[in-house]
Protein backbone atom coordinates (compact mmCIF):
# COMPACT_ATOMS: atom_id res chain seq x y z
CA UNK A 1 0.00 0.00 0.00
CA UNK A 2 2.92 2.30 1.20
CA UNK A 3 4.59 1.64 -2.02
CA UNK A 4 1.75 2.10 -4.22
CA UNK A 5 0.77 5.54 -2.89
CA UNK A 6 4.68 6.20 -2.57
CA UNK A 7 4.70 6.04 -7.14
CA UNK A 8 1.61 7.60 -6.98
CA UNK A 9 2.73 10.63 -5.38
CA UNK A 10 6.11 10.71 -7.44
CA UNK A 11 4.37 9.82 -10.69
CA UNK A 12 1.98 13.24 -9.75
CA UNK A 13 4.86 15.33 -8.96
CA UNK A 14 6.26 15.18 -11.77
CA UNK A 15 3.08 15.67 -13.91
CA UNK A 16 2.68 18.63 -11.97
CA UNK A 17 6.35 20.32 -12.18
CA UNK A 18 5.97 19.54 -15.80
CA UNK A 19 2.54 21.19 -15.79
CA UNK A 20 4.07 24.21 -14.22
CA UNK A 21 6.95 24.70 -16.13
CA UNK A 22 4.37 24.82 -19.47
CA UNK A 23 2.33 27.32 -17.43
CA UNK A 24 5.21 29.36 -16.54
CA UNK A 25 6.21 29.93 -20.00
CA UNK A 26 8.41 26.58 -21.07
CA UNK A 27 8.43 26.26 -25.05
CA UNK A 28 9.33 22.43 -24.67
CA UNK A 29 5.39 20.41 -24.89
CA UNK A 30 5.61 16.39 -24.55
CA UNK A 31 2.33 16.13 -24.41
CA UNK A 32 2.65 12.25 -24.74
CA UNK A 33 4.73 12.28 -21.34
CA UNK A 34 2.32 14.33 -19.67
CA UNK A 35 -0.29 11.69 -20.91
CA UNK A 36 1.41 8.67 -19.70
CA UNK A 37 2.09 10.30 -16.12
CA UNK A 38 -1.19 10.86 -15.74
CA UNK A 39 -1.91 7.29 -16.39
CA UNK A 40 0.58 6.15 -14.00
CA UNK A 41 -0.79 8.40 -11.58
CA UNK A 42 -4.57 7.13 -12.02
CA UNK A 43 -3.43 3.69 -12.09
CA UNK A 44 -1.17 3.83 -8.76
CA UNK A 45 -3.65 5.78 -7.13
CA UNK A 46 -6.26 2.62 -8.06
CA UNK A 47 -4.01 0.18 -6.46
CA UNK A 48 -3.19 1.92 -3.44
CA UNK A 49 -6.65 2.19 -3.12
CA UNK A 50 -7.38 -1.41 -3.65
CA UNK A 51 -4.71 -2.18 -1.19
CA UNK A 52 -6.00 0.35 1.12
CA UNK A 53 -9.28 -1.44 0.94
CA UNK A 54 -8.08 -4.93 1.29
CA UNK A 55 -5.87 -4.28 4.20
CA UNK A 56 -8.86 -2.46 5.81
CA UNK A 57 -7.32 0.95 5.85
CA UNK A 58 -8.45 4.54 5.23
CA UNK A 59 -9.51 3.82 2.11
CA UNK A 60 -11.72 6.89 1.31
CA UNK A 61 -8.28 9.23 1.15
CA UNK A 62 -6.81 7.34 -2.39
CA UNK A 63 -11.17 7.00 -3.12
CA UNK A 64 -10.90 10.79 -3.38
CA UNK A 65 -8.08 11.10 -4.78
CA UNK A 66 -8.80 8.75 -7.53
CA UNK A 67 -12.09 10.58 -8.29
CA UNK A 68 -10.75 13.77 -8.86
CA UNK A 69 -7.94 12.98 -10.69
CA UNK A 70 -10.81 11.06 -12.69
CA UNK A 71 -12.16 14.78 -13.58
CA UNK A 72 -8.89 16.15 -14.87
CA UNK A 73 -9.62 15.26 -18.62
CA UNK A 74 -13.07 17.24 -18.25
CA UNK A 75 -11.17 20.50 -17.98
CA UNK A 76 -8.89 22.41 -20.69
CA UNK A 77 -5.00 22.36 -20.56
CA UNK A 78 -3.89 25.86 -20.19
CA UNK A 79 -7.10 27.07 -18.40
CA UNK A 80 -7.60 28.03 -14.81
CA UNK A 81 -9.70 25.31 -14.09
CA UNK A 82 -6.92 23.12 -15.29
CA UNK A 83 -4.50 24.99 -12.42
CA UNK A 84 -6.59 25.11 -10.27
CA UNK A 85 -7.83 21.28 -9.77
CA UNK A 86 -4.15 20.10 -9.94
CA UNK A 87 -3.25 22.55 -7.25
CA UNK A 88 -6.53 20.68 -5.37
CA UNK A 89 -4.87 17.56 -6.28
CA UNK A 90 -1.55 18.68 -4.90
CA UNK A 91 -3.22 19.28 -1.30
CA UNK A 92 -5.10 16.02 -1.43
CA UNK A 93 -1.80 14.34 -2.32
CA UNK A 94 -0.07 15.88 0.77
CA UNK A 95 -2.98 15.06 3.27
CA UNK A 96 -3.11 11.68 1.92
CA UNK A 97 0.74 11.31 2.58
CA UNK A 98 0.12 12.68 5.75
CA UNK A 99 -2.56 10.37 6.94
CA UNK A 100 -1.00 6.77 4.96
CA UNK A 101 2.55 7.34 5.34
Amino acid sequence: MTFAFAAALLFFTLNFALGLSLQLGSRWHPRPLHHVLYFLTCASTALALLLTWRAHGPWIWPAALLAALLTVPRTRPGRTDHAALACVLAAGFLLTAWRLL
